[in-house]
């Protein structure tokens, strides 16, 4: 099949103004809360140097099967040579008033409540998954942070994707096959006979039998321990134990739940390098077909590298296991 690429700036197509020209076209999608990014590279014949701030929409695709949107970027940089140009540019955030800093404290509420909070407060809606309507803080601070930190912070500690996306402030938890606007990602399938060359590690070491997550209850003044793994581990403070005191067991069993998944999906690491596949992108479930025995099938992609250059187009991506399937999966085994 035939490669296909269009770059649009304030809606008009720059393909055939820059087709001529292109060196290379690269797209990083990043997980969560990392920005994607675009490396754009161009034999430089006194081409207009690009404004800075100026949003590019990107699509690839096939001339046979069409294009796909690949996200629009801003241009933040760029670097000149006696025969080429550079341009980098990072996903559009539309939402800069995320980045001034707060001071403020949420008492007696909910993590869903925080976020219909401050999404009202940026007059967006609030798409939040049912999954994380058991998350409930009886006091938590925000103290010279921004709304973005803040969330992100918040995200990092209960593994959870929420972020400012397609107009929307979204919340869900992170591996579940969507994507950063909130729409269900398709998913993708490989067989060995459909990659250029692949390569997967296990790793023993990132193996961890539990977390557990120490508590203080200020009503009955004494301390509780949620677990989760393999072994209860309720009654004491055994196994990989998380940092701080959390004010309430569903909020600590949340938290150990969210490091353990993290720590045990680090255990299997897939690589892959394939012709190239716009429908690969961080955050999507993948699934192994028709690999060797005792090699796990139910991946989710965490990383995705999109290249479009003289020797064609190529997707070359990183994915873990899920931790609920990998149990599983070494129960079998």
């Amino acid at each position: 099949m035939t490669p296909l690429f269009d770059i649009q700036l304030r809606n008009t197509s720059l393909f055939e103004k820059i087709q001529p020209y292109l060196i290379s076209l690269t797209i990083t999608d990043e997980p969560g809360l990392k920005s994607d990014k675009l490396d754009l590279v161009l034999a430089d014949k006194n081409l207009d140097i690009p404004q800075i701030g100026d949003l590019l929409k990107i699509s690839l695709g096939y001339k046979e099967t069409g294009l796909c949107d690949m996200g629009t970027f801003s241009i933040d940089g760029y670097a000149l040579s006696h025969n080429e140009m550079r341009i980098t540019a990072h996903a559009a955030d539309f939402l800069e008033d995320f980045k001034n800093p707060k001071s403020r404290s949420f008492e007696n509420t909910s993590l869903e409540s925080i976020i219909q909070t401050i999404a009202a407060e940026h007059n967006i809606p609030a798409r939040i998954s049912p999954e994380l309507s058991n998350i409930n803080f009886p006091a938590i601070h925000q103290t010279s942070e921004s709304d973005l930190h803040f969330l992100t912070r918040l995200g990092q500690q209960f593994n959870i994707l929420i972020k400012p996306a397609g107009n929307c402030l979204i919340a869900m938890p992170s591996g579940h096959g969507f994507s950063a606007a909130g729409s269900q990602l398709p998913e993708v399938t490989l067989t060995p006979d459909s990659t250029i060359n692949w390569f997967l590690e296990f790793s023993k070491k990132e193996q961890v039998p539990s977390v557990t997550a120490k508590g203080y209850d200020t009503d009955n003044a004494e301390e509780f321990f949620e677990s989760v793994g393999d072994e209860d581990y309720s009654d004491g403070d055994i196994g990989y134990s998380l940092r701080g005191l959390y004010t309430t067991r569903e909020a600590a069993k949340v938290a150990a739940k969210a490091v353990y998944k993290k720590l045990t999906q680090k255990a299997y690491t897939f690589t892959a390098e394939i012709p190239g596949n716009p429908n690969v992108l961080s955050e999507s479930n993948l699934k192994l077909s028709g690999f060797r025995q005792g090699i796990p099938t139910v991946w989710i992609i965490s990383r995705s590298t999109h290249s479009l250059n003289s020797a064609g187009y190529k997707t070359s991506l990183e994915a873990m296991v899920p931790a609920d399937f990998q149990k599983e999966f070494n129960e079998q085994q």
